[in-house]
């Protein structure tokens, strides 16, 4: 005893190493990557605070992100994020300025808003008539700030520090006379300074069609003197054949003349002269770029003389030169060094630097001599650079931001060492691109994960086997007394908590690779830029949903092998990638002679793609990526062994109808589509498509009830959720609303005088105009359809389809709260008695889609308020669906809360709870589901507007794995749906548990060693 003593005490005063109890509960292994949510930069404010200022504006499409963020020089960290539009409508857009301590924008919907650059907060707002394309400029007059607001006809003027209007808005069309034609609306393409200071504004005023075309003779140069509240003078531009995009026009100042650049809708540019010569002309793409048939954009540099023309050809990628005008020849000359054209550029008058970016390199000038470069290495890699701008110059250092169509940030520095040296210095980068990802893939990257179709159960068992344990066990306590720690534990690699998520951005055109675990959680481990000139592109990982009775929906494989679409009307190019990797195994890309319209992904070639994929085109053809021998024998092969055959379907949201095919074989003219079923949703709008989740387990295909009886769950791999929404609902509802009153012998309460509704207001009604209909995707047949009245359709709608629940949401208009929707599909029931050991129920044992009387399931429903907006739902996945299943809510407020399933169910009783129910944990039924903070997974955190949640399994039943993104923020954490009953926790004392084991064992041999001295004391007497 006197031995073991010292030891025992000594190991309880020894210092933890851990954190916390539970500490993957406790946020630690969370990680969460946030990003200025604009995905593209494209606007660099002046450098404030040591701090900049980005946003994604000006952008010649119709939707920006409505994100502006301030990022610190020094180190890239995310000082703050704003969304500066009020609504979240798809076509929401804004325009920003900046001048000073503060920046304004202007939405669509015509608020003005004045933000503090040092925190973002909002300093004053006001409204404007709304516009498609309003403008907002900065201009000074004696010293005094003033924020001119664009919109339609009409310019407002604000003080820019107390946003009062400074008089009454300005009429410009009729000051000018000018009128309004039908299907047309008015727009102020550009502004350009006054460098004297008087309050001069001068701009283009254009005449735009509702199709985004504007005639050159309605373009008018419009000149307002603040302070005089009228027009000194306007002209116009002249004539222009053809049409123009109204969003392209950009401006050049040359002197005391500007000259102006556009695109026409053929995709030709445009040039004419604000001077008194006033003349324009159609240029060819090719007198720019001889490889050009069509230029497709027009973007400003920070040199105010340079502008960014980008074009190309169904041949070639697009590319992005710098051009000036040159006023001695009339034409656009291409900027740049002994022969090498920039698609960026850069001007530093202290150091008398010129720096030019092109699509291979980045090089420095010096009175147009090329300077050596020398330290980092910055090489753009093809991508082509949105904006360069210099945040700081003075006459040895120059510090510089650039942002690429790719969306990545890089801040970089060159310090002049030399009369003809730089050296380049990456201070940081980030990846913006990562605020826009669309679909994300969780691949297993241990050493555990077996890339192939075979079940890893042999393997797991052996892992987790006695002796396994063991070995890791020891490992564990080596390397605890030897302080040896590596990025990724043993342990992660045994669990599978080893994972990398493949996530995909349509918007950028980029493929990521993201680090799940260890100390470089949340990094970006690979990328690999997609072609931009693709309409879409997809990951496609795994094979066809089909029914599997042990384990719910077979979708899914442990390859890490994912095939990567980037598809065109004409061509579908693929790349075969290893995604923990990123390595390219194989890539090509196959014509194609119609536009795709779905993807079956395979898996299981022998070429050189084991993922392959099987594409159904609007014409009703099919072709196979990769389309070699051994991709059309294995599809072959799939078609022999499924003796029920191969289905697919297209959802067409314009003709609002879905579409069912067979995929067959044909001796002449092989693989064909034949058309099996169809679903019409005649006056609705298809706003919502959801799928059930692929490979989820499914523990058990029945619910045991509390009186021992069985509810059968209804597993049908080919579901899909289709919500609609009433095409014209004012009318449709007010006609069939009117009829049953009078049916029914309503008769309308006369309203009080001088009351009356707002303009918003929304009339209660009982007739629904929001539908679920739940579809058989293999015979195209409505199994299900459940109608809501008063649905909000200018609010999100999101579903899930888990297991045998379907779980979506809907703003009410009425109410305005959210409701969540819930239904529960079962074949039937069987009593307690129905099953014993002398009888069993009568069941059949094959099912068929085409049948109606087999494939139409019982559905119990259940209606559920949720105190916040929903932004995306989710449910968590684990290996052997043991473990409870929890729902995961992405609310508008930033959280993801995890609810128990049984808070939602369907059976949950609407008077007093009987005996048998509260055996199974029923309550009774209450319609708003309350909002706990203890079930947020991602605790303090918050995650901005995710629009997906996403769940994987690992190698311990009790965890799941949880990815939320689609908004500018991408989260992930570990959560334990039932605890961690097969796990202990992180905080677990290794060190104390081996020391007190060492210790009891030195205790055992020294009390048995004294004993057997008693003894032999003993028997001596």
């Amino acid at each position: 005893m006197k031995v073991s003593a010292p030891a025992l005490l000594a190991a309880l005063l020894l210092p933890q190493s851990t954190s916390a109890v539970f500490e993957e509960d406790a946020g630690v292994l969370d990680f969460l990557v946030q990003t200025s949510g604009h995905a593209v930069t494209r606007f660099v404010g002046d450098p404030f605070d040591g701090r900049v200022l980005t946003s994604d504006t000006p952008s010649l499409d119709s939707k920006t992100s409505c994100f502006v963020a301030s990022r610190s020089v020094q180190d890239g960290s995310l000082s703050w994020r704003r969304n500066v539009c009020s609504t979240s409508s798809p076509e929401q857009s804004h325009e920003i300025a900046s001048n000073g301590d503060f920046f304004y924008t202007i939405e669509n919907t015509g608020s003005v808003r004045a933000w503090t650059k040092r925190n973002g907060d909002l300093l004053w707002d006001t409204k404007v008539t709304s516009a498609s394309k309003p403008k907002v400029w900065t201009y000074s007059k004696q010293g005094k700030q003033f924020v001119v607001a664009a919109s339609n006809d009409e310019v407002s003027i604000f003080h820019a520090e107390t946003g009062k209007l400074f008089d009454d808005p300005i009429n410009v069309l009729s000051a000018l006379g000018q009128s309004v034609r039908n299907g047309e609306h008015v727009e102020w393409l550009a502004s350009f300074p006054d460098p004297s200071g008087a309050g001069l504004i001068r701009s283009i005023l254009s005449f735009v069609k509702d199709d985004g075309s504007t005639s050159g003779n309605k373009m008018i140069l419009v000149e307002l003197e603040i302070g005089n509240d009228q027009i000194v003078s306007h002209k116009s531009l002249g004539f222009v054949k053809g049409s123009i995009v109204a969003s392209s026009v950009r401006l050049q100042p040359m002197g005391d003349s500007f000259h102006a650049i556009a695109l026409s809708t053929d995709g030709n540019p445009v040039h004419f002269s604000v001077d008194k010569s006033q003349f324009s002309k159609t240029l060819s793409p090719s007198q720019l770029d001889p490889a050009w048939q069509t230029v497709s954009a027009v973007r400003p540099t920070s040199v105010s003389s340079v502008i960014s023309i980008q074009g190309g050809s169904q041949e070639a990628p697009d590319s992005q030169w710098l051009f000036r005008y040159e006023e001695s020849s009339g034409n656009w000359v291409s900027h740049g060094m002994e022969g090498i054209r920039f698609s960026a550029f850069g001007y530093c008058e202290k150091a008398d630097l010129e720096f030019g970016l092109s699509g291979d390199a980045l090089q420095v000038f010096r009175q147009d001599k090329p300077m050596t470069l020398s330290g980092d290495i910055f090489v753009p890699d093809g991508d082509s650079v949105e904006v360069f701008t210099i945040l700081d110059c003075s006459s040895d250092k120059v510090t510089a931001l650039l942002g690429t169509t790719s969306g990545t940030t890089t801040q970089l520095s060159f310090r002049v060492i030399a009369d003809m040296a730089v050296e380049v210095t990456i201070g940081w980068s980030t990846e913006e691109g990562l605020g826009s990802v669309s679909s994300a893939v969780i691949l297993d990257a241990s050493h555990l994960g077996l890339d192939d179709l075979v079940d890893e159960q042999d393997a797991v068992t052996q892992k987790l086997s006695f002796s396994s344990r063991l070995s890791s066990q020891f490992d564990s306590i080596v390397s605890t007394f030897t302080g040896l720690k590596g990025g990724v534990s043993r342990r992660d690699h045994l669990f599978g908590f080893v994972k990398i998520a493949a996530v995909l951005s349509h918007r950028v055109h980029r493929v990521w690779g993201l680090s799940t675990s260890g100390d470089d959680r949340g990094s970006v481990q690979w990328s690999l830029d997609l072609p931009k000139t693709a309409s879409w592109h997809s990951l496609v990982h795994g094979t066809t949903n089909s029914a599997n009775a042990m384990h719910g929906i077979n979708g899914g494989t442990h390859s890490r092998e994912i095939l990567v679409l980037s598809a065109s009307d004409s061509v579908v190019e693929w790349k075969c990638i290893d995604g923990t990797t990123g390595a390219v195994n194989a890539q090509d890309s196959v014509a194609v002679s119609s536009p795709v319209a779905q993807v079956v992904p395979m898996y299981g070639g022998s070429g050189g793609c084991r993922q392959v994929a099987l594409l159904l085109h609007q014409d009703d053809t099919l072709s196979t990526i990769p389309s070699d021998d051994e991709t059309s024998v294995l599809v072959e092969e799939k078609l022999h062994h499924t003796p029920n055959g191969l289905f697919t379907h297209i959802v067409d949201k314009e003709a609002s109808k879905l579409v069912s095919f067979q995929v067959a074989g044909d001796s002449a003219r092989g693989l064909v589509a034949r058309q099996v079923g169809q679903t019409s949703f005649g006056g609705e709008g298809i706003v919502k498509v959801a799928y059930p989740i692929r490979d989820e387990i499914v523990q058990t295909m029945s619910t045991v009830l509390g009186d021992d009886s069985l509810l059968l769950k209804y597993i049908n791999p080919h579901l899909a959720v289709v919500i609609t929404m009433a095409a014209d609902n004012s009318k449709t509802v007010s006609s069939i609303a009117t009829s049953v009153e009078k049916q029914q012998g309503i008769k309308k309460t006369r309203k009080p005088m001088g009351a009356g509704d707002s303009p918003d207001h929304v009339a209660p009604t009982s007739i629904p105009n929001m539908f679920v209909n739940v579809v058989d995707t293999v015979s195209g047949r409505v199994l299900h359809r459940a109608g809501h009245a008063n649905a909000d359709p200018s609010r999100e709608t999101t579903a899930l389809i888990s297991e045998n629940w379907i779980i979506y949401s809907y703003v009410n208009a009425v109410t305005r709260r959210t409701e969540l929707g819930v239904l529960t599909l079962h074949e039937g029931m069987i009593d307690k008695k129905g099953m014993t050991l002398f009888s069993s129920a009568e069941q059949t044992t094959t099912f068929s889609s085409f049948d109606a009387r087999e494939s139409k399931p019982v559905v119990l429903a259940k209606v559920y308020v949720y105190p916040k907006a929903v932004t995306a739902l989710g449910a968590t996945a684990t290996r052997g669906g043991i473990s409870s299943r929890k729902i995961l809510i992405a609310s508008a407020d930033g959280k993801i809360t995890a609810i128990d399933r049984k808070m939602l169910e369907t059976r949950r009783p609407m008077g007093e709870v009987k005996e048998a129910e509260k055996k199974e944990g029923l309550v009774p039924y209450r319609e708003l589901i309350p909002d706990i903070s203890l079930f947020a997974i991602s605790y303090n955190r918050t995650v901005e507007s995710p629009t997906s949640v996403v769940s994987a399994y690992t190698s311990l039943e009790s965890q799941s794995l949880v990815m939320a993104f689609g908004g500018p923020d991408i989260f992930f954490a570990r959560t334990s749906p039932s605890r961690g009953f097969d796990l202990l926790p992180d905080s677990f004392s290794k060190l104390l548990v081996s020391i007190v084991s060492i210790g009891l064992v030195i205790v055992l041999f020294v009390v048995k060693n004294m004993g057997s001295k008693k003894a032999l004391k003993q028997s001596w007497l």
